[in-house]
C-alpha cells in the first residue's frame, strides 16, 4: 500500500507563493522545497516539472484574483461596478502580496505558445470570464459594446490600475492605502470619456 502523501497540493503551491514572493521568477525548486520543509521529491510527487509547478502556481492566482473582480463587475450600478472593478485590483494585490507576486511570473500570450503543454488550453482560457464580464459591464454603462466603449472599460477597469500598482509588486513593496483613491480617479475619469 502507497504511503499518503505528507503534502497536498496546496501545500505545495503555497510553499511556492512564498518562494517566489521572496526570489522571484527565478526561484529554484529546493528554495521551494525548503519553503515546504519537505523534500525535492515532494514537490515532483505532484508536478512534473519546475515549469509545470509554477504555472499552475500562477493559474491559482489568477483565478484567486478573477473572484473579487467578477464579483465586482456583477455589481448592480454599472457605473460603480466599474469602478469596484477597478480599486479591486490595488485591494487585492494588497491584501495577497505572494498571488500579486505570483501573477507577475508569466504573460498569458507567452504561455499559450511556450508554457507546459498540458496546461496551454487552461491557460488560454483562463481570462474568458473577465473578457465576457468587461463586454457585458460596457453595455450596461453604455448602452452599447462597440470597440471603442469595450477598450474604454477594459482600460479603465483592468489595465490602468494594473499599470499603477506593478511597480510596487516588481520592487515588492507594499501597495500604499492612496493608491485606491488614485485608481478611482483615474478609471471614472477614463469612463467618462466614454460619456461624450
Amino acid at each position: 500500500m502507497a504511503r499518503p502523501s505528507k503534502f497536498t497540493t496546496e501545500d505545495i503551491l503555497d510553499a511556492a507563493a512564498r518562494a517566489v514572493a521572496h526570489r522571484g521568477r527565478d526561484v529554484a525548486l529546493v528554495q521551494i522545497a525548503s519553503e515546504l520543509g519537505g523534500p525535492t521529491g515532494s514537490l515532483y510527487h505532484r508536478f512534473s516539472s519546475r515549469d509545470v509547478l509554477l504555472v499552475n502556481l500562477w493559474i491559482r492566482s489568477i483565478r484567486r484574483f478573477h473572484q473579487g473582480f467578477l464579483a465586482a463587475a456583477a455589481g448592480e450600478d454599472p457605473a460603480q461596478a466599474a469602478i469596484d472593478c477597478a480599486v479591486h485590483i490595488p485591494v487585492f494585490c494588497r491584501q495577497h502580496p505572494h498571488d500579486a507576486a505570483a501573477m507577475t511570473l508569466y504573460r498569458q500570450h507567452e504561455l499559450v505558445t511556450h508554457g507546459p503543454e498540458e496546461l496551454r488550453d487552461d491557460v488560454s482560457r483562463i481570462n474568458h470570464p473577465v473578457i465576457a464580464a468587461l463586454k457585458e459591464l460596457a453595455v450596461r454603462r453604455y448602452g452599447t459594446s462597440d470597440e471603442f466603449h469595450q477598450t474604454l472599460m477594459l482600460t479603465a477597469c483592468e489595465e490602468s490600475p494594473y499599470g499603477l500598482v506593478r511597480p510596487y509588486i516588481a520592487s515588492r513593496q507594499t501597495i500604499p492605502d492612496w493608491m485606491d483613491d488614485a485608481v478611482r480617479a483615474s478609471s471614472q475619469a477614463i469612463l467618462a470619456l466614454g460619456d461624450r
